[in-house]
């Protein structure tokens, strides 16, 4: 059962936080590309999810995901499968507009979702009228994207929430300030459950809240959603060399990941003939692209969209000009450099262990529980400087028997933490009336 929010943060969030909040994205948006969009895509929303409406059947429950942007619909992605396979319907809304592209270029491979769009501004009238159009059964949120308006108006419908994957980080400010602390107590009891993804993260959620009756440790369903991409795929189509060689599978690298690996790649390809190279860089604008070009242009190479089976040898590197391949083309991995560690922290490490492949990555990768724990457990190589990283990739080039144990291991690891979708889909159905 939730708790009801204290009247003072309703009337403290409806005159001062949000219009701050709605002030500041407009102010930030003057200088913000990806803001200004995501505030320019709200434009006629309305019409939109009317438009989309049209598919419900509402014989069928509705089950409505709230996420932040694509990375927490992936999280959600193994729930919302299992929910329409047992018969139910599905709302998603986004906050980001990456998150919005990236679901609507998927929109068609999702099953049982009937709408699909952004999340209005969270002002109270928006909420009613977005909960009176929708008439969910269940609203899922996912992680860590609670909007107080949506919470609270939610709640006051009788419709009830869950919280999946959630966690919280032991030095979070809605632990240790004293006003953020009060807000979320509120924001949390507001919750019907709250699907922790450890027992420090149950534990940091009872801090804010200890009397919540329903705070329980059910895992993280990333793990299920990387596994169950993993069935799904179909990798790219690449020439034999490509596939049967030691092959390096660079994925998302920025700027200051290319300045450390690049000189170490060139130095392995001269030292090892047989090893290949398929390269993704972060930005694949055309400019960046013809600059790793110019780098390794006494490699043969060819770009990914210009490739086929049939393709002719000898290529030493494949340079991936599109996004959503990278996840397929860790199938071909003996040996993955994983991206971001040395800028926001590292991307996505779970995809190349799930595939069998140990991962390399640079010293910013605390954002990744699962890099944390590989590296802890020697699965997986973090390094700082390209002294480092030398010795490290060409060490285990040099040694795929070794990269195949590290790879057996690394996807046994993320084997083992499957299953908190099911779980979460069984309470969530529990709450389907």
């Amino acid at each position: 059962m939730s708790v009801l929010a204290r009247p003072i943060w309703r009337t403290v969030y409806a005159f001062i936080l949000f219009p701050l909040l709605l002030g500041a994205a407009g102010l930030l948006s003057l200088g913000s590309r990806k803001l200004r969009g995501s505030l320019r895509g709200r434009r006629g929303l309305w019409r939109r999810m009317g438009e989309q409406l049209a598919a419900r059947d509402p014989a069928r429950p509705l089950v409505w995901f709230h996420v932040a942007s694509a990375g927490e619909f992936l999280q959600a992605l193994p729930v919302l499968e299992r929910l329409a396979a047992a018969g139910a319907q599905c709302a998603l809304t986004v906050t980001s507009i990456s998150g919005y592209d990236w679901i609507q270029r998927r929109r068609t491979a999702l099953p049982g979702v009937v709408v699909a769009d952004y999340l209005p501004l969270d002002s109270r009238r928006n909420m009613r009228r977005l909960l009176a159009l929708l008439r969910p059964r269940v609203l899922v949120h996912v992680k860590f994207d609670l909007w107080p308006n949506l919470i609270w108006e939610a709640q006051r419908a009788g419709v009830p929430q869950v919280l999946i994957s959630a966690t919280l980080q032991p030095r979070s400010r809605r632990l240790r300030w004293p006003l953020a602390r009060s807000l979320y107590r509120d924001l949390y009891g507001a919750l019907d459950a709250i699907l922790a993804v450890t027992e420090e993260d149950r534990l940091r959620f009872l801090e804010t809240g200890p009397t919540h009756p329903n705070v329980r440790v059910v895992g993280d369903t990333r793990y299920d959603s990387v596994l169950d991409r993993k069935r799904a795929l179909k990798p790219a189509a690449l020439p034999p060399g490509m596939r049967t060689d030691t092959v390096l599978v660079v994925g998302s690298c920025w700027p200051p990941d290319e300045e450390r690996l690049f000189p170490v790649i060139r130095e392995a390809l001269q030292a090892l003939p047989a090893l290949r190279v398929i390269l993704a860089p972060h930005e694949i604008a055309e400019p960046h692209l013809r600059g790793v070009e110019r780098y390794f242009a006494e490699v043969p190479m060819a770009r990914l969209s210009g490739l086929d089976a049939t393709s002719p040898a000898p290529l030493r590197l494949v340079l991936v000009d599109s996004v959503g391949l990278l996840a397929g083309l860790y199938a071909y991995a003996t040996l993955a450099y994983v991206g971001g560690g040395f800028t926001t922290g590292v991307h996505n490490v779970m995809e190349p262990a799930a595939m069998g492949a140990p991962a390399v990555f640079g010293p910013i990768h605390h954002n990744s529980p699962e890099a944390v724990e590989l590296a802890r457990r020697g699965k997986a190589f973090a390094f700082r400087t390209r002294e480092e990283l030398e010795p490290l990739l060409l060490g285990l080039l040099q040694d795929p028997e070794r990269c195949k144990r590290l790879g057996h291991d690394a996807s046994a690891f993320i084997e083992a933490r499957a299953g908190a979708a099911r779980a979460c889909f069984e309470i969530i159905q529990e709450r389907l009336p």
